[in-house]
């Protein structure tokens, strides 16, 4: 980071990041969001070479400052062009509302993901808002059949936009849908035309609040009952295994026993930090001894933030819930190892 990179604002500016293979219409939606929230001070970085360009007249009529990347993907160098894109957002005289990342239809997301969270001085000015997918729908088999970055771009994503809906001859999404949650259940899905999102608040999701992830976590039903009688009657077959098309998956795991925090930590730390080429994301609620609150944890790439979240209500039986999403995750081997980090009950003395 550059020094002289400070805290300028008392709010911290969310951020939207918008990714996608080549041709799924990125800047389509760009320019849509320029023309829907036309009260809304926005700022974008881009790179240099973007696929259709934003739309000049928008740029001019509302004022909108715009941070080209020179030297490559912003994803691949994290060069600093960005860094530099960022201090300016920071010390411009535009009152900024709202920031908008393109990247380039071959990015892996993560690391502009992670550096939003790992970096405390721009975790302290930026906080991310969302991370969304445009997938074509005319060509999505093929290009995740193809293209792995792809894959990725879906696995990291809170929204996926199914856009070019109008140009699917079959006319019918939905293997095209279990196919995106095959790879990312927790992705809410949009079928679009155009890149027109049709009234959803995607500029307001706050989906790495500590709050939505909550409520992410408490909604993803499809996972293995591991040690819990509490639930067993919600879930009676338990998880059921099916094949997968594709090696990137989500694993879901829910205790009633509590963690060991610092174990946990130390845990989380050092797999999300050797395995993190194939741990994409995890996220999840977490039952530790002696605490009168969830922790609510989420982790991209190399980086982990834990949170409190929600009191446990008096009488309510308390749980962890957590989530992978990855590839070639082993999940017998997982779930053995989470076991190790439960608190040791000590022997009653006689």
């Amino acid at each position: 980071m550059k020094e002289g990179f400070q805290q300028q604002r008392e709010q911290r500016i969310p951020v939207t990041i918008i990714t996608g293979f080549l041709g799924a219409g990125k800047t389509t939606f760009l320019n849509h969001i320029l023309q829907k929230y036309q009260n809304t001070r926005f700022a974008i970085i881009e790179n240099e070479f973007g696929e259709l360009g934003v739309d000049s007249d928008l740029l001019l009529h509302e004022n909108i400052p715009v941070y080209e990347l020179v030297n490559g993907c912003i994803c691949c160098t994290l060069n600093n062009d960005f860094y530099s894109s960022l201090q300016l957002i920071l010390e411009s005289h535009h009152d900024i509302d709202h920031l908008l990342i393109e990247t380039t239809g071959i990015a892996d997301p993560s690391q502009v993901i992670d550096l939003f969270i790992a970096n405390e001085q721009i975790s302290s000015n930026f906080i991310v808002n969302s991370v969304i997918c445009l997938a074509d729908a005319t060509i999505l088999e093929a290009t995740l059949d193809n293209e792995p970055e792809a894959l990725k771009q879906i696995a990291l994503s809170d929204i996926v936009m199914l856009n070019k809906i109008d140009l699917f001859k079959s006319g019918n999404t939905q293997d095209l849908k279990e196919l995106i949650s095959e790879i990312n259940p927790m992705a809410e899905i949009l079928e679009t035309t155009y890149a027109h999102t049709n009234g959803s608040p995607i500029l307001n999701t706050k989906a790495y609040s500590c709050q939505h992830i909550e409520q992410t976590t408490l909604s993803f039903d499809n996972l293995k009952i591991s040690l819990s009688e509490i639930f067993k009657e919600n879930h009676p077959n338990g998880w059921q295994n099916k094949p997968l098309k594709h090696a990137i998956r989500a694993e879901g795991f829910l205790f009633n026993e509590c963690f060991d925090k610092e174990l946990f930590n130390i845990w989380i730390s050092s797999l999300i930090y050797f395995d993190q080429n194939n741990l994409y994301r995890a996220k999840g609620i977490l039952y530790f001894k002696d605490s009168k609150k969830r922790y609510i944890f989420q982790a991209v790439r190399g980086s982990c933030v834990f949170e409190e979240g929600s009191e446990w209500k008096e009488g309510e039986p308390r749980f962890s819930k957590i989530v992978f999403i990855g590839k070639f995750i082993d999940r017998d081997t997982m779930e053995n190892k989470l076991e190790k980090l439960f608190v040791k009950h000590e022997p009653q003395r006689v």
